[in-house]
């Protein structure tokens, strides 16, 4: 990767690798040392998908996910993934993203690096569950690679959508007075195997988006919390978070996991007061809970607050990270 102009050449990267600490920090860094991006990218990295201007005057959206044997799904023990839930979680992941963005999904590619315990019989049924999607949403598989890994399998897809430029939605756009609100349910994703047939949010997204009753928009997959926190820190502003409002996906579920289990994909999106009403009234989706947690307001710092604005989004309580586990 080639190096950019200025200050940025200065970033030592032996010193980032002894104080980065999270995936956000280490991202932070990166996206420092990337060359400047050309003109006609109008999302760059830090949102749910990169975005570039096409040719008819919408935007299209790219954004790349994966799964890894024994992260993001088992292959052995009481939760088990078959391989049909592996490949269509591994297109759902996608899909959110899209959905995040009040997109609409087009293409995808797709590679997997099979590991030892997994054979070709078991890469055409992941290859099911993925299609099945496919075909739901009208996505098309249009490439990839294939290739013999080593222990684990691993996969990965990369999803081209397609948004108006006047309605794609992204993490920056909430202000102060704006309400915080969410789609469905929180919490042990993966001990009641939502994290394996979860349904991305795309009609929803795109409702919200087609009538503009959303400033700003993330899909859930690292925990509510962290998640929340990063639209906060996209818009500059806080949340004040009322956790006795969190919608929790069973009767069992504590507090702490419906804020912090993750891989919810539930959209998490900001409401100018004067649509709240609209959205409570006009909202068609009769069978997803949908719920105001909050309120944004202006804060010393981008973060997530309690009522009594007592920090919530602390290190080691947010959620999900890949470089603290």
């Amino acid at each position: 990767m080639k190096g950019v102009e200025g200050n940025v050449n200065a970033i030592d990267p032996d010193r980032l690798r002894q104080t980065i600490m999270t995936e956000d920090d280490f991202l932070e860094a990166l996206f420092k040392r990337m060359p400047l991006p050309p003109g006609d990218l109008v999302i760059p990295p830090g949102d749910d998908c990169a975005g570039f201007r096409s040719a008819d005057g919408g935007i299209l959206l790219i954004a790349v996910d994966q799964v890894v044997e024994g992260r993001h799904f088992l292959d052995e023990g009481p939760f088990t993934a078959s391989p049909r839930q592996v490949g269509r979680k591994l297109l759902a992941r996608n899909l959110s993203d899209i959905a995040a963005m009040g997109g609409t999904p087009l293409y995808c590619l797709s590679s997997v690096a099979l590991g030892s315990r997994h054979d070709t019989a078991w890469l055409d049924r992941f290859f099911d569950g993925m299609l099945e999607l496919c075909r739901r949403w009208e996505t098309h598989l249009i490439g990839g690679d294939l290739a013999r890994g080593a222990e684990r399998t691993v996969a990965s897809l990369t999803i081209v959508g397609r948004a108006g430029e006047r309605q794609v939605l992204r993490r920056s756009g909430a202000r102060a007075g704006d309400g915080f609100w969410a789609t469905g349910v929180f919490g042990r994703s993966f001990a009641t195997a939502h994290h394996l047939d979860f349904e991305p949010r795309i009609e929803e997204g795109r409702w919200l988006a087609e009538r503009g009753l959303s400033r700003a928009m993330i899909d859930v997959s690292d925990g509510l919390l962290i998640d929340a926190g990063r639209l906060c820190r996209a818009s500059g502003v806080g949340l004040f978070l009322d956790p006795g409002t969190v919608p929790r996906r069973s009767g069992d579920t504590t507090l702490q996991e419906a804020l912090t289990d993750g891989e919810d994909y539930e959209l998490l999106f900001a409401v100018s007061k004067e649509n709240e009403e609209r959205l409570r009234r006009d909202w068609p989706f009769r069978g997803l809970p949908l719920t105001r947690l909050g309120e944004f307001r202006s804060a010393p710092s981008p973060g997530v607050f309690d009522l009594g604005g007592k920090p919530l989004d602390t290190e080691g309580a947010r959620g999900w990270d890949h470089f603290s586990r």
